[in-house]
């Protein structure tokens, strides 16, 4: 029956041992044995963490995460470490900051892999598309925030935001924000407090063709003190206002805003608010879309 004869009984606990059992009967089967056990302690291993590194790049996140760190502790290691997720990001070429770390932070490929968060804009809905989803209303005067495809009584928005939606307002005071955690984010604070890493801000607002209205943004940065938010600093601020009057808007302006010497920021506080000036019933105050909060390292 050629070498593996029927005597031949292979076990994943004992197979060496039973094939020295069965090579008294078969000495093609014994030089066979001794040929690979050889091999064997002649082999070299040193590229297998690279080997399994690589077949571990293509592995879903969440099976990373959730499933293949609990095989055993080297493989904890190795999806713990950094070398899987820097290989995954290159390949999906994620936004890798293209500055110089001392020490790589804990998790800084997989959260860069996870959440892409340096150049993305951090805001939720910032056109409308999900209604005030992501939003939290701070007043709903008047008839209230409303979302409009395409706005009414102004320019199409500019083709840059990528969407034809918007916020409009009403005749009383409509104000909402977004707080951003950067940290829940993905960024590493390690990142903040580089010199040469910035946050940029901004949206775009316009005001109907045939009504008076206001606006203005607020933007603050917003630090942790003993674990309380603290934004003491001016230079934290950012505020900026608009009034345009009847027979005169329409046309859409973009408003923007970069902070540096970002330092130990945690979070970053955008708020908006608008209305008209005429209090008719209805959406006839200020238009608000594309608005964003980006880390840029």
């Amino acid at each position: 029956m050629g070498i593996l004869s029927s005597k031949t009984h292979l076990t994943l606990d004992n197979n060496y041992r039973s094939i020295e059992q069965t090579s008294e009967d078969n000495p093609n089967l014994a030089n066979t044995s001794h040929y690979f056990m050889d091999k064997f302690e002649d082999a070299d291993f040193s590229k297998l963490d690279d080997l399994l590194i690589d077949i571990l790049s293509f592995v879903s996140a969440d099976d990373l995460i959730y499933n293949c760190r609990l095989v055993c502790k080297e493989w904890k290691e190795i999806i713990d470490g950094h070398s899987v997720w820097k290989i995954k990001c290159q390949r999906e070429k994620k936004n890798i900051p293209t500055v110089l770390l001392n020490k790589i932070p804990k998790h800084y490929y997989r959260k860069i892999f996870v959440f892409n968060p340096y150049g993305r804009n951090l805001i939720r809905n910032a056109c409308g598309k999900g209604e005030l989803e992501g939003w939290e209303i701070r007043s709903n005067g008047g008839d209230g925030f409303k979302v409009e495809e395409p706005p009414q009584g102004a320019d199409p928005v500019p083709v840059e935001v990528g969407s034809q939606s918007c916020f409009a307002t009403s005749y009383g005071l409509c104000t909402k924000y977004q707080q951003v955690y950067l940290m829940e984010n993905g960024i590493s604070k390690e990142i903040l407090q580089l010199e040469t890493t910035k946050i940029e801000v901004g949206e775009w607002y316009a005001a109907r063709f045939d009504c008076a209205a206001k606006y203005k943004l607020s933007v603050a940065l917003i630090s942790l003190e003993n674990g309380v938010e603290a934004n003491l600093l001016p230079e934290r601020f950012f505020k900026h206002s608009y009034t345009e009057e009847q027979w005169v808007g329409k046309q859409w302006y973009k408003v923007s805003h970069t902070f540096k010497n970002i330092g130990d920021v945690s979070s970053v506080c955008f708020e908006h608010c608008a209305q008209d000036k005429q209090f008719w019933a209805g959406h006839f105050g200020m238009k608000m879309t594309g608005s964003y909060v980006k880390v840029i390292a």
